[in-house]
């Protein structure tokens, strides 16, 4: 009696026990991957550009007859003129009749200029000299605050990116660049910074040809998955 008993036990426990070791196993199975992320991207070449090297103050208008002690019944002493305070060590490369580009804050209407004088004092808290320079596009006359801007030099053949293609890491500057449908983390140094291109000094060779991620850059890691549109007035790779 006693092993009948038994054995109608096993037969009813026997099942309940695998289907509680069939649900454990299956709890105990890796819960599915959710789908990889796509960042979409906009791309562009890494450009080879003549860079010119430019030095740029901020100054205000003023009479060149005060600034220079010229005589103000001359007609040279009523040009519209402006003070340019720049840094010592690029005033002293300045050149008396060398072209300036101007500019005013209001409006940002331009102009251009030619220096007419470098004052020799220095200012001690600035470390710079004023420059004197003379308008020379009739008619322009600023309202406030003046940018000039000198050209330096010259740099011949640089790589350049769109300024939003680098993007500021823990580890410093970094390119993501575009190899198929992944994002490479580059790391860069950079250089001079014109009418929103940035020079690459460093981390892409001149003989390379490369596409950088350029709007959404910012949003990508080593390895990410892209998806390439085409940007504004351009066509996608």
């Amino acid at each position: 009696m006693e092993k009948n008993n038994m054995a109608h036990a096993t037969r009813v426990l026997l099942p309940a026990l695998l289907a509680a070791l069939a649900i454990g196993g299956c709890a105990k199975q890796e819960a599915p991957k959710p789908p990889e992320k796509i960042v979409n991207i906009t791309t562009a070449p890494v450009a080879r550009k003549n860079l010119s090297i430019v030095e740029s103050a901020v100054g205000a208008e003023t009479a060149v007859g005060s600034a220079l002690d010229y005589d103000p019944t001359r007609a040279a002493a009523e040009a519209v003129t402006v003070r340019l305070p720049f840094p010592e060590h690029v005033a002293r490369n300045l050149k008396v009749g060398q072209s300036v580009s101007l500019s005013s804050f209001t409006g940002g209407r331009r102009a251009e200029g030619r220096i007419r004088g470098i004052l020799p004092a220095l200012d001690s808290t600035t470390l710079s000299r004023e420059v004197i320079v003379a308008v020379t596009t009739p008619g322009w006359r600023p309202d406030g605050s003046v940018r000039g801007e000198v050209t330096m030099g010259l740099r011949q053949n640089a790589l350049v990116v769109p300024e939003q293609a680098v993007v500021l890491r823990p580890g410093g500057a970094v390119v993501y660049v575009v190899e198929g449908e992944r994002a490479r983390e580059r790391r860069v140094s950079t250089g001079i910074l014109r009418d929103g291109e940035l020079e690459i000094v460093a981390g892409v060779k001149a003989n390379e040809t490369v596409t950088v991620a350029v709007d959404g850059a910012a949003l990508l890691s080593d390895g990410a998955k892209v998806s390439a549109r085409a940007p504004k007035g351009g066509k996608s790779p």
